[in-house]
Parts: C-alpha cells; structure tokens; sequence
C-alpha cells in the first residue's frame, strides 16, 4: 500500500501532492454514494467532502504561481470543513444546527441588504426581498429546519477538542486572507518562504484528517483512495492542465 505523506520543500510536488488529495476525495465521495451515506442521517458528509475538493483545489488554482492569499484560504476553508465534518458526525443534534445555519445564512444576506434602504430606495424591491424571506422561511420550516445560531469556527474547535490547531495557525489564515497591515506594508515578509511552506503543510494536513475520518466513520480506506488518485495524477503531468479537472 502507498503510504500517504506530507511534503513540503519543492512547490511543485507540494501542488500535486494536494491535487493528489483532492482526487482522493473525490474516490471517497465516491465509495461513501456507493454505501447510500447520501440517503442516511449521516448525508451531510457528502456535501462536506465536496466542499473539501473545492477549497484543496484552491491551493492549486494558479498552478506554482498560485497566490499565497489564495493558499492561505485553501488552509483556512480545509480546516473549518474537517471541524464541521467532525461536528456533525457527533450527533443528530449538531447535524441538525448545521441545517438549520442554512436558513439562518440566507436570511442574514437579506437583512444585511435591507439595511442599505434608503429613502429613495424602490419600495417593490423591498416588498421582493421580504417576499423571498417569507417562502423561504416557510419552506424551511416544512422540511425541519429553524432559524438557529451560527456557529463561529473557534466554537467549533473547541466542540471537536481541535483548539490547539485552531489557536496555532488562524490567525495567520486570517492575517493572509484579509487586507492586513501586515500584508500591505509587508509583502517582503510575509512572502517569507516558510509562511508558503506551513500553509502548504497544513492544506495537506488538512485534507489527510478528513480522509481519515471517513475512513474511522465508514470503513472508505484512505490508502486505497490516495492509490486511486496516484493512478490519475502521474508524475510528470502538467500542473498547470491538471487543476481544472478537480473542481469539474
């Protein structure tokens, strides 16, 4: 059996070895549609794991002149889906608190856009919005779901006892993904290649820990997904053709 490990080092095979993973966890999507996980209490995890390819696929977008911001948000995105996945395989209680955020989310947007009314602004698109927000609702409602609280990242790693992992690299996720002073005034140093190499170490990280829990969850062997991926991703292929067949 291929033994799955992290590589840093060399850009190049660190953007394969998480283009690797992501068609892993496409395999394992695959198996766990195959075991009918889609028609089970446990369903969530589907839509999780595809996430998970999208946001491993980021840490490649650009091929090796991906940014670092982007990588950044590959690691941050990887991490808050493997919290969730954990978070929601505990129970049927915080799986329905993960549904029912979906209504929630939706009608955040909508109130955070009728804040901007103005008195000018057309009274039939506010009677649209609030509209939308009413079907929605009582859609909601129909299928089980109730307007709950959103549960903020640093919540969830202390829900899955990850809040080492949490505290250690979040904020540098954040600093990198947002306009920081740091990042604007500092672009020499934060290009420093060590920030590049532990974002690249922790997307992989990332990505290995959620394979690894649906393979303790249902039994989808990780080693034999990272195989399958190995077989589609030859070494020698062109990295830069390759990543958009990942997100596809």
């Amino acid at each position: 059996m291929t033994q799955i490990k992290v590589i840093i080092g060399d850009q190049a095979e660190e953007i394969r070895a998480t283009q690797v993973l992501c068609l892993a966890m496409r395999e394992a999507l695959s198996r766990l549609e195959r075991l009918g996980v889609h028609k089970s209490p446990r369903w969530p995890v589907g839509p999780l794991l595809s996430e998970a390819c999208r946001s491993l696929a980021l840490a490649s977008t650009a091929g090796l002149d991906t940014p670092l911001e982007v990588l950044a948000l590959s690691a941050r995105n990887t991490l808050e889906l493997w919290l969730r996945l954990l978070y929601v395989l505990a129970s049927d209680e915080n799986r329905q608190a993960w549904r029912d955020e979906n209504l929630t989310d939706q009608i955040q947007v909508w109130e955070a856009t009728l804040a901007l009314e103005t008195p000018d602004s057309p009274k039939e698109a506010k009677a649209v919005i609030l509209a939308e927000m009413d079907r929605v609702t009582q859609l909601a409602v129909s299928r089980g779901l109730n307007r709950g609280k959103i549960m903020t990242t640093q919540r969830l790693a202390k829900a899955t006892g990850c809040e080492a992992e949490y505290k250690a690299f979040y904020k540098l996720y954040s600093k990198l993904v947002h306009p920081s002073s740091w990042m604007v005034n500092s672009p020499s140093a934060v290009s420093a290649p060590m920030y590049r190499m532990a974002l690249a170490a922790n997307v992989q990280v990332y990505g290995l820990e959620i394979l690894k829990v649906v393979e303790k969850e249902f039994g989808v062997s990780s080693e034999e997904c990272y195989e399958h991926a190995i077989a589609l991703l030859p070494r020698g292929a062109d990295l830069g053709k390759t990543k958009t067949q990942l997100v596809q």
